[in-house]
């Protein structure tokens, strides 16, 4: 039994010992990176010819993080733009007030712009398709 003990602890004490140095550190904090901004609907598509809620598409910005995830909630004070004639912006929600001259080919640009810690973040990969 002794000698069972002692094969035990001469196995186990080097292994515990290795995993040690292997990765029981702490991790850095993710930093923030950047910003997403997701589309509500997800096709991103609104009928200019339809009423509330189908002529429009909702915005929300999200932080993203050097690990590549998003905050689970979206940020609030973003500053929203979207250049085209053909939509009416009011905050984050998005109105087509017409078609597109280019109907289900053009995507109508919105640009989401943040402060975060000083630093300034933005995303124009979003938008919207005006039918």
């Amino acid at each position: 039994m002794i000698r069972l003990t002692r094969y035990v602890a001469v196995l186990l004490v080097p292994g515990v010992l290795a995993l040690n140095g292997c990765g029981g550190g702490q991790m850095p904090a993710p930093t923030v990176t950047g910003i997403f901004v997701k589309a509500t609907p997800a096709n991103q598509t609104a009928y200019s010819s339809q009423t509330v809620p189908q002529n429009q598409v909702s915005f929300a910005a999200y932080l993203s993080y050097s690990d590549g995830s998003l905050s689970s909630t979206p940020l609030s004070g973003v500053q929203w733009s979207d250049p085209d004639s053909w939509v009416s912006l009011s905050g984050n929600i998005a109105t087509c007030t017409q078609p597109a001259p280019l109907p289900g080919l053009q995507l109508s640009k919105m640009t989401a712009t943040a402060q975060v810690n000083g630093s300034t973040y933005t995303d124009s990969s979003s938008g919207l398709y005006c039918l």
